[in-house]
């Protein structure tokens, strides 16, 4: 590995009790003896794409998020694939074997066993895709690696905010909209990048802290059933009051590459009935749900779902950002990578 301070590359014996040998410095991480082999400058790495360079903030659920994805992406495509073919090149060799002989029953048998564990090695190769959210749970990694993160540097890396301590700031007393998360991880999120005080808005994580009004609620919610079914909640509870579904809808995690979808258990059949019923989904997605499926917000990049929430406040309030806002009150508005006129 890199030592995280002089840059040389280190020997497992030339870093014992995490500690540099070349400059005895203490670093946090040694990809050798934790579960998702991460090292410090694998953490700021990461850390500086999701941020954009330390333009956005972060939360640790969504770092976790991201450190999973890459790990899933890697135990998936390329291991599966090499899996497949090592598990069927001995199959295939006693089917060519077999069929140097006239004798078509045993052609057909080493037929149907090479398709039966080809079939197999792949749903073992997919089922990896999904498992690495469970095998490297959250608490664990706060508990350690970003324990020991802090033990060394003192704070979490720069841009990430533990949404565990995050104080949201006080809520506009003329709100244009009401933002409903009930993802506490990415309410911290959207208010450490201040979305709500932006647009005006105010935040909330539970639906009995929408307040009454006529303003409109922007709901936003993980792509499973509770989620699927909140903003229909949200109508009911609230006759006449304009409410938004703002997603995630589960299309958006099907089939999309680098998503972590998470499967659990299969939910009430009623429930299903009511989602299908209700026209908000296609049955797709409910036959996608009815399997156990879900995906969750903080799995999204930080960057697309800024754009994405940012997108519906403007189209549900017409506010735009305040800074975009000053700048054409004073007829300027270059963006970048445009040339002056």
């Amino acid at each position: 590995m890199i030592c995280p301070h002089c840059d040389q590359n280190l020997l497992q014996r030339e870093r014992t009790g995490r500690t540099c040998s070349k400059c005895n410095r203490q670093f946090a991480l040694d990809p050798k003896t934790n579960s998702l082999r991460l090292s410090d400058v694998r953490i700021r790495r990461v850390v500086a794409k999701l941020t954009d360079g330390g333009r956005t903030r972060i939360t640790v659920n969504q770092l976790w998020y991201a450190l999973t994805r890459g790990r899933t992406r890697r135990g998936s495509g390329r291991a599966g694939a090499v899996g497949c073919l090592a598990a069927g090149l001995p199959v295939a060799l006693v089917l060519l074997i077999g069929g140097m002989s006239a004798d078509a029953g045993v052609v057909a048998f080493l037929g149907f066993l090479l398709g039966v564990v080809t079939v197999l090695v792949y749903a073992s190769s997919l089922g990896r895709r999904h498992r690495a959210v469970e095998a490297h749970p959250l608490s664990h990694f706060r508990s350690t690696s970003m324990s020991l993160w802090v033990s060394v540097y003192g704070s979490l890396p720069p841009g990430v905010v533990d949404e565990r301590h995050f104080r949201h700031p006080e809520p506009p007393a003329r709100p244009r909209a009401v933002l409903l998360c009930g993802d506490a991880s990415i309410a911290a999120f959207l208010a450490a990048n201040g979305i709500p005080g932006r647009y005006d808005i105010a935040l909330a994580t539970r639906a009995d802290q929408v307040a009454p009004g006529a303003v409109p609620v922007i709901v936003l919610h993980d792509a499973d059933v509770t989620g699927c079914q909140l903003a229909g909640d949200i109508r009911a509870a609230l006759p006449g009051r304009r409410v938004v579904d703002a997603g995630l809808p589960p299309r958006a995690v099907m089939n999309a590459p680098g998503a972590v979808p998470v499967r659990g258990p299969r939910p009430p059949a009623g429930v299903l009935g009511r989602l299908r019923g209700s026209g908000a989904l296609t049955d797709a997605e409910v036959d996608w749900l009815a399997k156990g499926w879900s995906g969750p917000l903080g799995a999204v990049p930080p960057g697309k779902l800024i754009a994405a929430v940012t997108r519906v406040i403007e189209r549900v309030t017409g506010a735009k950002d305040a800074d975009v806002a000053k700048a054409e009150a004073v007829g300027f508005l270059t963006w970048p990578g445009e040339a002056a006129s």
